[in-house]
């Protein structure tokens, strides 16, 4: 039925062909409408409704250059007989039948039909946001209709109303493309398109449009990004800010009467948190060497204290301490009893100790105790 119908559009004078495209709710779409050569200098017009009452909604004479009326936009690069009409922030009350044309004077125009059906995709996301430090890496992923799986998949950079300023696409499934700074991958089996941009910088900010392109050229934009590239020296200040808010919003909370002690901490750092802990391992370790220290100072004086100990019990004090307890012994022995009454005289001894030449000579030293009646 399709084929009868394009086939009877073709008879009418003036139509060329008979397009269907797809859009999506919150994208955008760009549809390719081709002329025949001979009309090059003429004026292409976009227009919607039957074509008995369809209203322009961009028409100009314009070439090679972007020219934009509203949420329109038209290109006619006259160097390949196309023109290319844009249409931003689709809607459903967007789905309609339009004309793209080319005005002759005095002659039928020629045009295509375009049938525009925008539709609201449940496996996709409208739009996302993405955040990256300079000198990283953005991963990309989005999602597409599974009827769009054998399509040519593409990530465009908005410039301006220009929602395709520059393109990278990848062709084939599970295969990187390998284009510029921006490399793709496309699982058609799990209908996800994957993007990576490496070594950003704050030029990457920007954004972007995950999209499909069909056979005929006409491209339906489905997901919008948004990159956001910082100087890496912001990005940790935004942090460590972060950070401090967060720490001041807790303490807002407490009540009035708390501490003030309590309420006027303030946040811990990377940087004092790492000499907060160095010192602290200082001071330990200067604890533990003191300890050692004296440990073994003490252990010292404890071997030196028994050396010396040991290096008083001499062979030679030995020999001299059991000298002088014979000597006493033997002083014991020859000891005489006085006699008791003192008038007995008769049997008076008197005993005269030998005292020793040499006074320090104490081992030769014989002691006599007489004992009186």
């Amino acid at each position: 039925m399709k084929i009868i119908w394009t086939f009877t559009l073709l008879m009418i004078p003036g139509v060329l062909s008979s397009i269907n495209v797809t859009g999506y709710s919150g994208g955008g779409v760009s549809i390719t409408c081709r002329y025949d050569r001979r009309y090059t200098d003429n004026k292409k017009y976009f227009c919607k409704g039957r074509w008995s009452e369809c209203t322009d909604r961009i028409r100009t004479n314009t070439k090679n250059k972007q020219v934009d009326s509203g949420r329109f936009s038209l290109y006619d690069d006259t160097r390949a007989a196309v023109f290319t009409v844009t249409i931003r922030d689709l809607s459903e009350q967007d789905s309609d039948i339009y004309y793209c044309g080319t005005d002759i004077y005095a002659k039928v125009d020629f045009y295509t039909e375009v049938k525009l059906n925008v539709v609201t995709a449940d496996c996709c996301e409208k739009s996302i946001s993405l955040s990256a430090a300079a000198g990283g890496s953005v991963n990309i992923s989005c999602r597409y209709p599974q009827s769009h799986s054998a399509d040519v998949k593409f990530v465009c950079r908005r410039s301006g109303s220009d929602l395709c300023a520059e393109e990278t696409s990848v062709k084939e499934s599970r295969r990187w493309s390998a284009e510029g700074q921006m490399q793709l991958y496309d699982d058609r089996e799990q209908q996800l398109l994957t993007g990576i941009i490496s070594h950003v910088t704050q030029q990457h900010s920007a954004e972007y449009w995950c999209g499909v392109q069909s056979d005929q050229g006409h491209k339906s934009f489905i997901t919008r990004v948004l990159v956001s590239v910082t100087d890496a020296n912001s990005h940790r200040i935004s942090t460590s800010s972060s950070t401090s808010t967060s720490s001041s919003s807790s303490s807002s909370s407490f009540s009035s009467g708390e501490s003030p002690l309590v309420s006027s901490v303030s946040p811990i750092t990377g940087s004092s948190l790492i000499i907060s802990v160095s010192v602290l391992l200082l001071l330990i370790f200067t604890v533990i060497l003191i300890v050692i220290i004296t440990l073994w100072r003490r252990r010292q004086l404890h071997n030196a204290h028994s050396s010396f100990k040991r290096s008083q019990r001499t062979p030679a004090n030995i020999d001299a301490a059991s000298h002088y307890h014979c000597d006493y012994e033997e002083t014991e022995y020859n000891h005489r009893q006085l006699p008791t009454n003192p008038s007995d005289s008769t049997n008076t001894i008197y005993a005269t100790p030998q005292l020793p030449i040499n006074p320090s000579d104490s081992t030769n030293t014989i002691y006599a105790n007489p004992e009186f009646p």
